[in-house]
């Protein structure tokens, strides 16, 4: 992990700091309006300034990412599970299956994936529930194919041959072996996956799609600020700092991850 460690110290001296200011507004009161402290500028009292209604942004920020983070690991995780799942499925039965699932994963991948998400949201309750509902549905499709092709290599290999005649089963087979050999990829995709859910999740907040207020929602405070972005730009500027931050973090740890994983884990492994 030296590509974690060396290459990107500035990735984790900026992750730290923005952790920091995220543990610093989290014994803030994100929710009380104060209104006659209404879009005032940051200050020691209020470092971010508070929005419209008086309310702490730095506090608002900092809840804020618990809803942002939690809501992208959990759509990220979802999808991983069954995209692996069927991606497995898909590969190691062939026959009809197969077609039929890759067409399936052909249909969802000619709809924009923040669309196909807006409409589910019309039909689903705008709670955390139907929001990781609707980014699950489009998101496990690039797990399966990135499964399914790898499995697609490794079934016909010599060690994985030998436990079919042996008698080994489908559950076996993938657990031991299959799973093992495949699965690296899967880790770095997570990561770059969780900020592009995190940019779905800001998005759909903006569009009022989203979590809906009183919660704070990064997306969501954007779209609150618009009216008064000229008058009290620090209503924008800060949600939409944090937003950038994290997708960069997850972005350059994603692709990092990649690299590293694929030195180590170069070459097929028979798992004794």
């Amino acid at each position: 992990m030296k590509v974690l460690t060396m290459r990107n110290r500035p990735l984790i001296a900026c992750a730290i700091f923005f952790s920091a200011l995220i543990l610093w507004g989290l014994g803030r009161d994100p929710v009380t309006m104060t209104l006659p402290l209404s879009l005032s500028p940051p200050s020691p009292d209020l470092p971010f300034g508070s929005d419209h209604l008086g309310r702490d942004i730095l506090a608002r920020v900092a809840h804020g990412f618990f809803w942002d983070i939690s809501l992208s690991l959990s759509v990220a995780f979802a999808s991983a599970l069954i995209g692996v799942l069927l991606g497995l499925v898909c590969a190691y039965a062939g026959g009809w299956v197969d077609h039929l699932l890759t067409l399936v994963m052909d249909v969802v991948l000619s709809l924009p994936h923040i669309v196909l998400a807006m409409v589910l949201m019309l039909y689903l309750s705008y709670n955390p529930t139907g929001l990781i509902i609707a980014l699950v549905l489009p998101g496990w499709v690039k797990y399966s194919r990135i499964i399914r092709a790898q499995v697609m290599a490794l079934k016909n290999v010599d060690f994985i041959l030998c436990e079919k005649v042996l008698g080994a089963g489908f559950t076996w087979i993938c657990l031991r072996h299959l799973l093992p050999n495949v699965i690296l990829p899967v880790v770095g995709l997570a990561a770059l996956h969780m900020g592009h859910t995190l940019l779905s999740i800001a998005s759909l907040g903006f569009l009022g799609l989203g979590l809906q207020p009183p919660a704070p929602e990064w997306g969501a405070m954007i779209m609150e600020a618009q009216p008064y972005i000229m008058r009290a730009p620090w209503t924008a500027v800060f949600p939409g700092l944090f937003i950038f931050a994290y997708i960069l973090v997850f972005t350059l740890v994603g692709r990092a991850l990649e690299k590293g994983l694929q030195n180590d884990g170069e070459g097929l492994r028979a798992i004794d």
